[in-house]
């Protein structure tokens, strides 16, 4: 195990593979997904879904999401993230030539290298197995943030200026964290929206946020005091609960560019193992990580997304936000709830151009999806 540094790729597969957030998520998803096929909005007719995916990652949340949906259209993705791991060294673009997509997306999988990103194997796979109707797709790196939206979700980035605002759909799913990081957070977040508003979304365009919110003693409160450190325990008072909270931040962009916007919350959970409690004591001293099993080792793999720190800082850091803090911190809730609770919320956006009917059937799609979110997970 690499105390030096920190992998922020083999953290996040380790927590996807080891919570119930991506289950509990494609669930609410796909109840979120189906009642817009019923009201036919955006699944219509014979026209090809355009979906810009910010914050790709491996690509097979997306996958899962439409995953039952009976839509023969299909989905032209656009999908874009900054870690070479999901989208590769370079940019990838994939069109059937005629209507058999399966053997062309075959065939491609045999060719590709073992370099090739996983969202880009991910899509393939998808298109191979049939499992997603995706009648084409692109993936390029860049910084969401930073550099113009609009031109790395384009087909071209020389003629970008002719997919302005032809979006269907936007997914940005578990990135917007990550703004918090850039030097500016603020004009990160603008931007962002900015360019939903005023380049991405058409005028009937949905864009779909999901993210967690940082109620106490959740993964999220754990990284404002672990990596962020905004609050000094994990029970954020409102006021700090307000300032920084992705759904408050983004109720507060949608507001500045009069984007009706609409919220859905639902519990999800972190699990970790019994050998890993049982391993604590050496876990909190890296100089006996040769006595770790292998399972402990994927646990604290997954516990560092909380601090995105290496071991050896955090080892060698005293403070109370150091490892053995961390593990002070932690145990205590693993134990309490049978893993790290996370409370997760689902934000639907909609262009300011969107119909009176459109804000009136989504308002009321998320009225009941509330309703059966509480009666099914509590």
């Amino acid at each position: 195990m690499d105390i030096e540094n920190y992998h922020y790729d083999v953290s996040f597969l380790s927590f996807e593979r080891n919570s119930n957030i991506p289950e509990i998520t494609w669930k609410v998803m796909q109840l979120l997904l189906k009642a817009f096929e019923e009201k036919s909005i955006l699944f219509k007719g014979d026209q090809t879904i355009k979906l810009a995916e910010i914050g790709c990652g491996p690509g097979e949340r997306t996958i899962g999401y439409f995953r039952g949906l009976h839509f023969k259209s299909g989905f032209d993705i656009r999908a874009t993230d900054i870690n070479t791991t999901f989208t590769g060294q370079n940019d990838y673009q994939f069109a059937a030539c005629n209507n058999d997509g399966s053997t062309a997306a075959t065939k491609e999988l045999n060719e590709i290298t073992n370099n090739a990103g996983l969202a880009v194997k991910a899509f393939l796979q998808a298109i191979s197995s049939q499992t997603m109707p995706i009648k084409s797709f692109s993936i390029k790196r860049g910084n969401s943030f930073k550099d113009n939206l609009l031109n790395l979700l384009a087909w071209n980035s020389d003629h970008a200026e002719a997919e302005r605002k032809t979006f269907s759909m936007a997914f940005i799913c578990h990135c917007l964290y990550y703004v918090f990081d850039e030097s500016v957070p603020e004009d990160s977040f603008q931007q962002i929206f900015r360019s939903l508003a005023n380049d991405i979304l058409s005028d009937n365009g949905i864009a779909i946020f999901c993210h967690s919110i940082p109620k106490p003693d959740s993964c999220m409160a754990l990284q404002w005091k672990f990596k962020n450190q905004y609050i000094t325990n994990t029970n954020p008072t409102t006021e700090e609960y307000e300032k920084n909270a992705l759904d408050c931040i983004i109720k507060r962009c949608c507001q500045n560019y009069n984007l009706p916007c609409y919220k859905v919350e639902f519990p999800t959970k972190i699990y970790f193992s019994q050998a890993f409690l049982n391993q604590q004591d050496i876990a909190r001293d890296i100089s006996r990580y040769d006595e770790l099993s292998q399972d402990t080792i994927d646990n604290i793999q997954r516990l560092l997304l909380i601090p995105r720190r290496s071991l050896k800082e955090l080892y060698m850091d005293q403070s109370d936000i150091g490892l053995n803090s961390l593990f002070d911190t932690v145990l205590p809730i693993i134990k309490q709830h049978g893993g790290i609770p996370e409370y997760d919320a689902l934000q639907i956006v909609l262009s300011q151009h969107a119909s009176p009917q459109l804000r009136k059937d989504v308002e009321s799609i998320v009225e009941q999806l509330n309703s059966d979110v509480l009666s099914t997970f509590g």
